[in-house]
């Protein structure tokens, strides 16, 4: 009877101790096997992750055929903000030189270089207002570009004043009415309108001008060397003078 009674009690122990016992190792091993989830998990994403980064890095060093932009430079053009451009203003016509604006425009020509002294404008204009002041502006002129052809020349004087005062070939200066032109020159007395035509014929012969306008034609006047009202020979008639 007490051996009965001590094999229940050990049954009884060990009953309620596998029962105690039971939930525990349940709940062990559920716990065991939510770590290797995790652990399997943990290492999944890490392989995946280890994939991913390989596949970035190789998209990265990957070349657009044609545009050759990097699939790097697109994320980074996507990501990072677009510049804003800067505008620049463009003055046109405007020229910058040293640090200073100077306008295309306003620049002028350079004027020709003359010549001609002053003597010897007051010379050849003093000549033509006695030979041709009542001529035409053409017929002055053509005076003028005689004078230029005899400097010219090796059969006269090489200075316009040896030309003009040369023994025997200009009237006025025998009649002494190119000293009379002188000295209204000289005087100022040149604001009429023929002096001022006899002053420009001059300055276009003195410039070196040779050619005429004769009836509405351009005339070479190159190697004409005399005029008179009467001249036998005669080229060719302006006005009341012969040219030859």
């Amino acid at each position: 009877m007490f051996f009965k009674k001590m094999a229940m009690a050990v049954l009884t122990v060990g009953f309620i101790a596998g029962i105690w016992m039971q939930p525990v190792s349940v709940a062990a091993m559920e716990e065991q096997t939510s770590v290797m989830d995790v652990t399997e998990n943990v290492d999944t994403d890490s392989a995946e992750s280890a994939k991913d980064t390989e596949e970035i890095k190789d998209t990265e060093d990957t070349v657009i055929s044609g545009d050759s932009v990097t699939e790097k430079e697109q994320v980074q053009n996507t990501a990072a903000p677009a510049a804003t451009p800067k505008v620049v203003k463009v003055t046109a016509n405007v020229a910058v030189t040293s640090g200073k604006k100077t306008n295309a425009a306003s620049v002028t020509k350079k004027k020709t270089a003359k010549k001609y002294t002053q003597s010897e404008l007051r010379l050849m204009a003093s000549i033509i207002n006695c030979e041709a002041g009542g001529e035409s502006y053409q017929g002055q002129v053509a005076v003028g570009i005689v004078v230029m052809n005899r400097v010219k020349s090796k059969a006269f004087p090489n200075t316009i004043k040896k030309v003009i005062y040369q023994k025997g070939q200009f009237s006025p200066v025998r009649n002494g009415m190119l000293r009379k032109k002188l000295k209204q020159y000289d005087a100022g007395k040149i604001h009429s309108a023929q002096w001022k035509s006899c002053i420009k014929a001059a300055k276009k012969a003195l410039n070196g001008q040779t050619t005429i306008k004769l009836k509405g034609k351009t005339k070479s006047m190159k190697g004409v060397r005399f005029f008179s009202v009467y001249l036998s020979g005669a080229k060719f008639r302006l006005g009341g003078h012969r040219f030859r």
